[in-house]
């Protein structure tokens, strides 16, 4: 949901251009309502694409400046991605930023990314072959480098699968925090009616947005989630449906998962960058409220062997259930698509692609050197994380902060500023929190006006780690 959007017949900006659209009723409600899918961009698939694009809204632009939703939380600017490419190419034109309508499903944006990317590699050729001195660069034909971020890398496995001659002239792809099996938080933004989010208009228009975009159900977990105590289930369109989405988008996006699982597709020169170390929801199971079905979401997945079956517990057949771990939106086993070449960094989602170590492993790998299944020092789920609420708050209200895997808060700091005007912020005190069973350290936060707040926790010893919360006016 990186990509700035806009109605196409008036240029009205719809998303991603100003993020205090999110704390005002009346400007956000007439946008957010603007953005549902029609019937038609519903159906919308890579045979649409290749006829033609539709044009009732246009992706113009990557952010520039930080977004928010519930659940999803924070979406942070690419310009740092951008200009870490652009600084180690022949020129700054070799590097294409490929915004697409991610309210439309990603094989639709699968075949529009695919005819891209062929006219630009086709259009850089003919440079390097005009310039003698490019030329003496080396001999080798320029091949493609895609660096995705989060639902960016199912884009780019889509325009590859549909063109394998694509395929054939890249190099290598990026993933960071790609959910390539799917993210429980989906279903939790699909239920957003059942939650206590505030302000409850945002949530409210944004789960009515939510359940008519195909996009929005290709990211549906396809893994086994469903917690049933003594067994763990598959989500159907029929579950999604109970739980606020559209069971016709559900079942096309729940058999691509099965498609995939099937047969698989093999990204080339892959290499996965996955966040790891912050609370994550991996699972989800439901309870009936005031006649409602409420997806609750669990922090624990579950290990599946080698013949394809539930891992349990030897004496009570229980299933084994592990916190797999993750970059609080996406879980580990999600983002690695069995590839082997991985790197593992302290990060939250959205943050990602702004991280000095994502960026140093990008710049890596186009330089074509090797890499590290770990960074230094970064041992497997052994790090601090981060954990802010994921239905934002409202002004007046604390907001609690929690701080995961350091045994002490000496040397750390907490700090919460403004996202949209830089307002700094005072330092926070970390104590025990004797409330929670993993040892985690919390602070309070007491927003005193609507706006999206950026939190930042600096360890001392690893890149800061930071979030996006919105905050808005109350509820009238």
């Amino acid at each position: 949901m990186g990509s700035v959007l806009e109605d196409t017949a008036t240029g009205r900006p719809l998303w991603g251009a100003d993020p205090k659209v999110l704390t005002d009723r009346p400007a956000g409600t007439g946008l957010l309502d603007a953005l549902h899918a029609e019937p038609q961009e519903q159906a919308a698939d890579a045979a649409t694409a290749r006829r033609g694009p539709l044009t009732r809204i246009r992706a113009t632009a990557l952010l520039t400046v930080p977004w928010w939703l519930p659940v999803l939380k924070g979406i942070e600017p690419y310009t740092d991605v951008r200009k870490t490419l652009q600084n180690v190419t022949l020129a700054p034109d070799a590097v294409l930023p490929f915004p697409y309508d991610w309210r439309l499903a990603v094989a639709y944006n699968g075949a529009l990314l695919a005819r891209r990317a062929r006219a630009h590699l086709t259009w850089w050729r003919e440079q390097v072959t005009a310039r003698p001195e490019w030329r003496a660069a080396g001999e080798r034909q320029p091949r493609l480098l895609f660096a995705a971020h989060s639902m960016g890398g199912l884009v780019v496995r889509a325009a590859l699968e549909q063109d394998p001659e694509l395929a054939a002239d890249t190099r290598a792809v990026i993933t960071v925090g790609t959910p390539f099996l799917g993210s429980a938080n989906c279903v939790l933004t699909l239920n957003l009616l059942q939650s206590s989010s505030k302000p409850g208009w945002l949530a409210r228009r944004l789960q009515a947005l939510a359940a008519t975009l195909p996009g929005v159900h290709d990211l549906l977990p396809g893994y086994r989630c469903l917690d049933r105590g003594l067994d763990v289930d598959r989500l159907t369109p029929r579950d999604v449906a109970r739980f606020g989405g559209d069971e016709n988008l559900a079942a096309r996006s729940l058999a691509e998962h099965a498609r995939y699982r099937e047969h698989g597709f093999t990204l080339p020169g892959h290499r996965a960058i996955i966040g790891e170390a912050q609370p994550t929801v991996q699972a989800l199971d439901e309870m009936e409220r005031a006649g409602r079905v409420v997806a609750v979401g669990r922090r624990h997945s579950f290990d599946i062997g080698d013949d394809r079956e539930l891992l349990r517990h030897p004496n009570t057949g229980i299933p084994v259930r592990r916190d797999a771990s993750g970059d609080g939106t996406v879980h580990v086993p999600s983002a690695r698509l069995g590839t082997e070449a991985v790197t593992y960094v302290f990060g939250q989602h959205s943050m990602l692609m702004r991280h000095d170590e994502v960026l140093r492993q990008i710049r890596r790998t186009a330089l074509e050197r090797p890499q590290g299944a770990h960074l230094a020092g970064a041992g497997e789920g052994d790090g601090p994380g981060l954990e802010t609420p994921h239905l934002g708050g409202t002004v007046g209200e604390a907001l609690a902060l929690h701080v995961t895997g350091l045994a002490t808060p000496a040397g750390v700091r907490l700090t919460v500023h403004s996202a949209t005007t830089g307002r700094p912020g005072h330092p926070l005190t970390l104590r025990r929190d004797p409330d929670r069973t993993d040892g985690a350290l919390s602070a309070r936060f007491t927003p005193d006006t609507p706006d999206l707040y950026r939190v930042v926790l600096d360890t001392g010893a690893h890149v800061p780690l930071t979030q996006l919360v919105l905050a808005g006016p109350p509820d009238a």
